[in-house]
């Protein structure tokens, strides 16, 4: 479990003007550079105005690191957005409705006539986030995905609740196969590609010479390294490649509604008029943000896996709505001591709300916490407070215990700034 070193110590609550925002925004990802914590290109805009837009690389790191304003980053599951859009194009043409249930186009799929198609595309398909045991395949065929999403279990009734699911998005990527005349690539393809003129976005083909690909790097023990050609090659929703000007161009080609009804884009940014859509996968982190209420549009792309995501994402929004947010600067936690009394309240097993399949596991040996993921890696952990813990004294990573209703603990991991819930099963 690898973290980052973040702190975050300055506050800034001021209202900025155009020059001052592109001055505050150029200020937090130069000093998230320079931790080492940042490698890409970001596109900030609010109301039209471009306040951001740059290259930031690692300094005195491996030539293959750095990237260029058109360099090619795989978008990860920033990519559903093309997939999203694919299924209200669907709905556009006739070929489909929001409201169809799942086994009006396969028949067969478990409780698909609980599932609407609307439940997939907003994650409330009560589908789990990975197929069980994702992990010990090299390689997966669409089909092969289908046909094991249907042995999965509903985590949840289909739209009682929101469980992030990429099962549910693989699903949608079938449909858009099977109801368009000449295949999802080609619909692809045409409906977005070729209408959005977007140059620099492809479907990912590592066989085939790709200039400009930002080849993509993470950190082990402290070193910056590639990662194995298998994590390049990985099949997902459409494994594409793209550009930040693409994707802004895509931004702002799609509000104006000429290619899709704007009924139906305003459909698809949901309640809440945002498109928020997060992707990461080993040597790569992408972000795509845009809110029609107040007019910000923020997208990244990154070749490099060890961002502290979701406080970055968090920070910039503050920053432009003139909210408190932290400057990045490198921090050392230090231990403290905690009794074994308090250190054994924690031990038990605990499942990840997000994916049921990862069971982690906390231990007490020697006066000190260990956690031990679902194969077995074990890692020791240190208290910075009696109910905070650390493996890395230089990360804002780590590990929270909270106490739920029953009067346990439950556990929090924070991974890359992402804060991921458990439930104690044991």
């Amino acid at each position: 479990m690898k973290l980052l070193s973040f702190l975050f110590i300055f506050i800034f609550s001021i209202e900025l003007s155009a020059q001052q925002y592109d001055k505050e925004l150029d200020h937090y990802f130069t000093a998230l550079t320079d931790l080492k914590n940042f490698n890409g290109n970001v596109k900030i805009v609010k109301n039209n105005t471009i306040l951001l837009d740059k290259t930031y690389n690692i300094p005195n790191e491996d030539r293959a690191l750095q990237v260029n304003k058109n360099s090619k980053f795989i978008i990860a599951s920033v990519s559903k957005i093309f997939v999203k859009y694919g299924i209200f194009k669907l709905v556009e043409q006739g070929k489909l409705k929001l409201s169809d249930p799942l086994n009006k186009y396969i028949s067969d799929f478990p409780n698909g006539e609980k599932i609407s198609i609307e439940n997939l595309l907003f994650h409330q398909s009560g589908l789990p986030r990975e197929i069980k045991d994702y992990e010990k395949y090299d390689h997966l065929s669409l089909e092969k995905i289908i046909e094991l999403a249907k042995k999965e279990s509903l985590q949840f009734q289909p739209g009682t609740q929101t469980l992030y699911s990429n099962v549910g998005y693989f699903i949608l990527h079938d449909l858009i196969g099977k109801l368009s005349d000449k295949g999802y690539w080609d619909f692809i393809q045409t409906e977005i590609i070729k209408k959005y003129h977007l140059k620099n976005t492809r479907e990912f083909n590592s066989a085939q010479s790709l200039s400009d690909f930002a080849y993509g790097f993470s950190s082990e023990d402290g070193k910056i390294i590639a990662v194995p050609h298998t994590s390049i090659n990985r099949f997902e929703t459409g494994n594409y490649v793209s550009t930040t000007d693409d994707l802004y161009s895509f931004s702002q080609q799609l509000i104006l509604g000429k290619n899709l009804r704007k009924d139906l884009v305003l459909i698809m940014f949901g309640k809440d008029s945002q498109l928020v859509q997060a992707g990461g996968r080993p040597g790569y982190r992408a972000y795509y943000y845009q809110n029609l209420k107040s007019g910000i549009t923020f997208i990244f792309t990154s070749n490099f896996t060890d961002i502290p995501f979701q406080k970055v994402t968090e920070d910039i929004i503050n920053l432009l709505n003139d909210q408190p947010y932290r400057i990045p600067q490198k921090i050392n936690k230090k231990t403290i001591e905690v009794s074994d009394e308090i250190l054994k309240q924690y031990t038990g097993k605990f499942a990840l709300e997000a994916d049921q399949s990862q069971v982690f596991t906390i231990i007490l040996e020697n006066h000190f916490l260990y956690i031990l993921d679902k194969d077995g890696e074990k890692t020791k952990i240190h208290p910075e407070s009696q109910t905070s813990f650390f493996d890395n004294p230089e990360s804002e990573d780590g590990y929270q215990f909270v106490k739920n209703n029953d009067h346990q603990y439950d556990l929090i991991i924070i991974s890359t700034g992402v804060k991921l819930k458990t439930k104690r099963i044991q």
